[in-house]
C-alpha cells in the first residue's frame, strides 16, 4: 500500500515539473519593444526590436556594427566576426544590410562604453524586411 502511494506521489510531481518546465519555457520567449523603450533597466534581458538601418560599418577583423533607428531613438547592433561568417549559409550577404532597408533582431540587450546595444546570438535572431 505505501509502494503504490509513493508510485502516485512520483508521477503527480513528475507531471506538475513537466507543467512547470512548459510554462516557464513560454514566459522566456522575447519581449517584443521598440527602440525607444529600450533602456538600461533591460541590460541582460533578450528582447525583439526592429527598425530602419541607418549606418553599417566593418571592422577588420569581420565584424559588422549596424545602427537601427525607430522614429529619433537609435541603438547599436554588433554582429561579431563568427555570425558573419555563416551570412552565405543563412541566405544572407553583407549587401542586404545596406541603409535604408529595414530589419527584426532578436538579442541581448548590452551596455558597452556607455550605449545600449542588442547582441543577437545567431543569425536566425536578425530577419532582413
Amino acid at each position: 500500500m505505501e509502494e503504490k502511494f509513493i508510485l502516485i506521489a512520483c508521477f503527480l510531481c513528475s507531471i506538475s515539473g513537466l507543467t512547470l518546465i512548459y510554462f516557464s519555457s513560454k514566459a522566456l520567449s522575447p519581449e517584443k519593444v521598440s527602440i525607444p523603450e529600450i533602456n538600461f533597466e533591460m541590460v541582460g534581458r533578450v528582447v525583439t526590436t526592429e527598425g530602419k538601418i541607418v549606418n553599417v560599418r566593418f571592422h577588420e577583423a569581420g565584424h559588422m556594427f549596424l545602427t537601427l533607428q525607430d522614429g529619433k531613438t537609435r541603438i547599436q547592433i554588433p554582429i561579431f566576426s563568427n555570425l558573419m561568417e555563416k551570412l552565405e549559409n543563412f541566405g544572407l550577404s553583407r549587401e542586404d544590410f545596406r541603409e535604408g532597408r529595414r530589419i527584426e533582431v532578436t538579442g541581448l540587450v548590452e551596455e558597452y562604453d556607455g550605449q545600449l546595444q542588442i547582441v543577437p546570438r545567431k543569425l536566425s535572431d536578425i530577419r532582413v524586411k
